[in-house]
């Protein structure tokens, strides 16, 4: 396995960790705390610029690639009422890499370190989180958005700035 690929895997299974642990918190204020859920399931496709601008304007209208794209399955799964079941499917994650890779250099990060921040914010948007709704919706959003970032970096041995 490459270098590359190797980094950005530990990568990854570090951010999985850490929305895992997120989801089934047993304390609300750090975490979504489902209940009677013991798997989740999700997507994530990397893909490049054209698969997603197509999808960003099939179902966002917005003709142009962006970095992460969700597809929940359930529209709000934060303190639901409802009974879910055992195995639970999130929905679909597309994260483009050269928009990554862009994105990377912009904000004078690692690759990895993007996608990082694109999974979490993408994982995110599947429990139902959604930044776009309200100020006080951005505020809680990022506020988590943050903290996962900051465990996944500490736990992969990347500090508090990589």
């Amino acid at each position: 396995m490459p270098k590359e690929y190797k980094s950005l895997k530990q990568a990854l299974v570090a951010a999985i960790d850490v929305c895992s642990k997120f989801t089934f918190a047993k304390n609300a204020k750090h975490g979504v705390k489902l209940k009677n859920v013991n798997e989740i399931d999700l997507s994530l496709l990397i893909c490049g610029k054209q698969k997603i601008r197509s999808l960003n304007k099939s179902w966002r209208q917005k003709d142009y690639a962006t970095d992460v794209l969700s597809f929940p399955v359930h529209d709000d799964l934060r303190d639901s009422p409802f009974g879910l079941p055992p195995e639970l499917e999130l929905g679909d994650m597309f994260i483009c890499h050269q928009v990554a890779q862009s994105q990377s250099k912009e904000y004078k990060v690692t690759y990895e370190q993007e996608i990082v921040h694109l999974f979490i914010h993408g994982y995110l948007h599947l429990l139902g989180f959604d930044h776009e709704i309200s100020k006080s919706e951005e505020k809680i959003m990022q506020g988590h958005e943050q903290a996962l970032v900051k465990k996944a970096y500490d736990k992969i041995g990347w500090g508090k700035n990589g």
